[in-house]
């Protein structure tokens, strides 16, 4: 498909209600035959992180119906291999490349963030078309005023900013309290996941007599590894940002599946919610994660089934996400759908469910024909790029640079990626192929530091946040005993 960015046709002037004005004028529901859209976005869950997709261990009965009663989209990729890229690919069409955010935005580079006026979000064009808009969870996409989610056309936001949180004290990366209630920060206590369940819930209740867009962006299953029932892991004086790596092999899928199952209870409080009002019809649920597992994970759990690799690798345990769509009456229940699918396709896909127009050619793909119709999607090179990484997709040879000298395979004989053929002279001439498309693909696209980046080349990315922990922390350090985690203070 090709690919070109012309700026969105979207007024900057659009003016972004608060929470406040939630009760102004919308649209009729009996008159208005569009359908509500809830994006549920899994935080590091791994391609076997639901039952339905092969999960051992794991409880998701909610996301499993809809699995059964919708379809499964086997062969979906995220935008990138972590977080805030594949969140830039969801919320603007567009390769991530394209805006210069390729890299993990940290919370203290107030002028690092997804500009609203260069690249108008999702939720500016569907608030564009009278839908009443949501985002509950993470957001890292900009902690600055102007890159916040009110800035990107949201109504309303329940949940935090930076990249991760601890699930009970609400300590971000920064050891600050990192918590927004209707785009105020406000202290709130409980759970999380249990906060933003009940948070989306309530926008419906409001909103369900207009059409609305929700975007659930979870925290589950990104460390901090904190079940229901779990103390702190981050307070006033310690700080840590993970400290998975001391947890022993069940400890750690204990909390993991109690995170995961959290989020499916959730998800089950949505359908309950939008059948009590008669939405399920006229609702779309899509449900995938930002990347795959991480690495400790899938030594504990396998949480990426057979795939190789991990978050931040391009190898499918890294990009390839469980994903489905549910629309009860519009999309047969029980499909499986193997046709090659990444997160940016969502915006156009939703464009072309609402009836809207753009004046731009978009990255992504209009994914209706494969939901709705059954028909195959259109084939397309794919690329990939995070950092000195670089990933390329054609047809079923798959190319990707994690050195210098990139690998190669074939995917139709090697699904799990195990045999790198760069040296095999049967496959000479694809190999160079997929090397110079990647290479004028990303001169075409990447802006900013993606452009900057040498392929192959690890450079360490220089953080603005610069913290001596061993001082904040007053020499306290993380360690597990039989009894359970501590926080203790060296020979105690």
């Amino acid at each position: 498909m090709k690919s070109c960015f012309v700026s969105l046709a979207i007024s900057t002037a659009l003016a972004v209600p608060m929470f406040a004005h939630a009760a102004q004028s919308q649209p009729a529901r009996s008159d208005d035959a569009r359908p509500n859209i809830i994006v549920i976005l899994a935080d590091d869950l791994g391609y076997a992180g639901l039952s339905s997709f092969g999960g051992e261990g794991i409880h998701t009965p909610h996301l499993d119906n809809l699995a059964e009663n919708g379809i499964k989209l086997t062969n979906f990729y995220a935008t990138s291999t972590v977080c805030t890229p594949t969140r830039v690919g969801l919320m603007t069409g567009l390769y991530p490349q394209r805006t210069g955010l390729d890299h993990l935005y940290h919370y203290c580079a107030p002028d690092e963030g997804l500009s609203p006026t260069e690249y108008p979000s999702l939720s500016q064009h569907l608030k564009a078309q009278g839908y009443r808009t949501g985002v509950f969870g993470k957001w890292h996409l900009g902690a600055a005023p102007e890159n916040r989610p009110a800035a990107q056309g949201f109504d309303d936001f329940v949940g935090f900013l930076d990249g991760n949180i601890d699930f009970n004290s609400k300590h971000n990366t920064e050891s600050e309290v990192d918590w927004w209630v209707h785009h105020e920060r406000k202290a709130q206590s409980g759970y999380v996941t249990t906060l933003l369940n009940q948070a989306v819930v309530d926008f419906i209740d409001r909103e369900h007599e207009s059409p609305f867009f929700i975007y659930l962006s979870e925290a589950a299953p990104h460390v901090p590894m904190q079940g229901p029932n779990d103390p702190p892991l981050r307070t006033d004086d310690f700080y840590a940002y993970t400290v998975q790596r001391h947890f022993p092999q069940q400890e750690y899928m204990r909390r993991y599946s109690e995170m995961v199952a959290s989020m499916d209870d959730g998800v089950g409080m949505i359908m309950d919610k939008l059948r009590e009002h008669g939405l399920e019809e006229n609702t779309l649920v899509i449900f995938t994660s930002d990347n795959g597992g991480e690495a400790i994970g899938v030594r504990h759990g396998q949480v990426n089934g057979a795939h190789r690799g991990h978050k931040n690798s391009f190898y499918e345990g890294g990009i390839k996400v469980p994903s489905l769509a549910y629309w009860k009456g519009t999309i047969a229940p029980g499909g499986i759908n193997h046709d090659l699918m990444v997160t940016m396709d969502l915006f156009p896909t939703f464009n072309a469910l609402t009836g809207a127009r753009i004046d731009t050619e978009l990255d992504g793909m209009d994914l209706t024909p494969a939901l709705l119709r059954n028909e195959p999607l259109a084939e397309r090179d794919m690329y990939w790029q995070h950092t000195h990484k670089l990933a390329m997709r054609r047809g079923d040879m798959k190319l990707i640079y994690h050195k210098e000298k990139p690998e190669l395979y074939d995917l139709a004989r090697d699904p799990l990626e195990r045999t790198d053929l760069a040296d095999d002279p049967d496959y000479r001439a694809i190999y160079q192929a997929m090397i110079q498309a990647s290479a004028e693909w990303r001169s075409q696209t990447a802006i900013g530091l993606p452009a900057e980046r040498q392929l192959g080349v690890a450079k360490a990315y220089a953080s603005p946040c610069k913290r001596d922990l061993t001082k904040f922390n007053q020499g306290k350090t993380y360690r597990w005993t039989e009894q359970g985690g501590v926080i203790a203070s060296p020979g105690s």
